[in-house]
């Protein structure tokens, strides 16, 4: 099976870096990984005697593919990042939403992700696993056929589209949720102008739009009424 070695930030036992970096690992890499026949390894889950940096630097060179998550702007994870740039070999880049990139870095295409939003983590698990798809992977024909050949994708149309498709499609959803609350309080605005234009009406005055009609119909009702109207008058 490939391995996918996964770059974050990963914080103590118990800290709110380490609920962020478990939850991403579990709910968005771990399951694409999966469906995608890759084995997601993070290196506090390595169990070896060797140095723990040799391991990172083992993995970053050796991996099939890494994902790294660029959340915190944590220093050792960028210096990953940077390690395995040089490989040549295939990196996804994931960052929370909202977190700015970096200036220098500000070129790099990343994969937001909601942890708030169930329906967000689904898209960004399906964004993850279209992008491992598009690679192309070839086993070489060495003697223990352990070494992962990589074809770099971005030689490829869809590769080379596929974050800008998917930038779009962003772009898309942001404008049409602000065309909607612009609409909505055009809208809104319309009514109060309107409600504030028309005139209010004397209660008695539509007392005797609605009672005129009647009375016109029925004469001896009208007289009973203006002689009530009188004596109340006299009362007075």
């Amino acid at each position: 099976m490939r391995k996918c070695f996964v770059v974050s930030p990963i914080g103590d036992e118990g800290s709110d870096i380490r609920k962020r970096a478990d939850t991403v690992f579990k709910h968005i890499i771990m399951p694409v990984c999966k469906e995608c026949e890759f084995e997601a390894i993070r290196v506090d889950q390595i169990n070896q005697s060797d140095s723990i940096n040799q391991t990172i630097i083992d993995m970053l060179r050796d991996a099939d593919l890494v994902i790294a998550d660029m959340t915190g702007h944590n220093p050792n994870a960028f210096y990953e990042m940077g390690y395995r740039a040089c490989t040549g070999k295939p990196m996804i880049h994931l960052k929370e939403k909202g977190e700015r990139i970096p200036f220098d870095i500000a070129n790099i295409r990343a994969f937001d992700y909601d942890l708030k939003d169930l329906d967000a983590v689904e898209e960004t698990r399906m964004r993850l696993s279209s992008t491992i798809k598009a690679f192309v992977f070839t086993d070489s024909d060495n003697e223990n056929n352990e070494v992962t050949n990589f074809v770099d994708p971005y030689d490829t149309v869809i590769s080379q589209i596929l974050p800008q498709l998917f930038s779009i499609q962003d772009q898309l959803l942001q404008l049409q949720s602000e065309i909607h609350i612009n609409n909505a309080e055009t809208i809104h605005a319309i009514i109060q102008a309107t409600q504030q234009s028309v005139p209010v009406e004397d209660p008695n005055v539509s007392i005797m739009k609605a009672l005129l009609p009647e009375l016109l119909k029925n004469p001896q009702a009208m007289n009973t009424l203006m002689q009530i109207s009188e004596r109340a008058k006299k009362d007075k």
